[in-house]
């Protein structure tokens, strides 16, 4: 039977990008052989008992994170939060943590995971220095070089000390959340991939492997790791 994964429509622009976007996600997953159910956010306590039916979690990039959610006040050029998806995907992610059952957070989805272990962020890179990492125009193509940490799950994946990545995103972790560790950093210092200690997959990547992973095998190997984790809990 295909593992079933849970995933948090992303809250993108228009229906027709929003359905572009969902569809990367989905036929990554779809070719690790996996099976996607998507859900929208509406209610935290019925998400949450949803999602404890399913193989695997995958937390999608989105809108910022609500900078409340790591004691800092809002910055100009932080964007406007999803109160939603900011309220109900800590529950999602906190009733899969409990069962052990694997979790790949992608962009928003990382910074996500690391806010919920007490972490901080960048609210702008910018700020800090010029910075390559919002090439959101070229998708498909790598932008930056990232530095694989070789006893990290993210290395079991991807069998490389160095990757070509893509990069879309204007906030990085500043400080990395308790009982995280950094798997993956770029060629300028930012964190590009965090793992959670002690637990079977749970991980963390700043960039879109999805967009990359159909005709780039490292970058679609994250995926298949991801699914055979998922197998690996029965």
């Amino acid at each position: 039977m295909k593992k079933e994964i849970i995933i948090a429509m992303p809250d993108m622009g228009n229906d027709l990008f929003r359905k572009y976007m969902k569809s990367k996600y989905v036929k990554s997953i779809e070719r690790a052989g996996g099976k996607v159910v998507t859900v929208e956010l509406s209610d935290k306590a019925a998400a949450a008992k949803k999602a404890a039916e399913f193989d695997g979690l995958l937390l999608p990039g989105g809108a910022d994170i609500d900078p409340k959610m790591y004691n800092r006040k809002r910055e100009e050029k932080c964007g406007k939060p999803n109160e939603t998806r900011d309220t109900v995907e800590p529950e999602i992610l906190r009733e899969f943590l409990k069962t052990g059952k694997p979790v790949l957070g992608i962009c928003r989805g990382m910074q996500l995971l690391n806010v919920c272990f007490g972490g901080t962020l960048f609210q702008d890179i910018k700020k800090i220095q010029k910075s390559k990492h919002m090439d959101f125009f070229n998708r498909s193509k790598h932008s930056h070089t990232a530095k694989i940490e070789k006893k990290s799950k993210l290395y079991e994946a991807v069998k490389s000390e160095e990757i070509k990545i893509n990069s879309m995103h204007h906030q990085a972790i500043e400080n990395v959340g308790k009982g995280l560790s950094i798997s993956a950093t770029s060629d300028d210092g930012f964190v590009e991939g965090i793992e959670l200690q002690n637990y079977g997959f749970c991980l963390g990547v700043q960039w879109h492997p999805e967009h990359m992973s159909k005709k780039n095998a490292v970058q679609q190997n994250i995926f298949n790791e991801f699914i055979k984790e998922c197998g690996a809990k029965e």
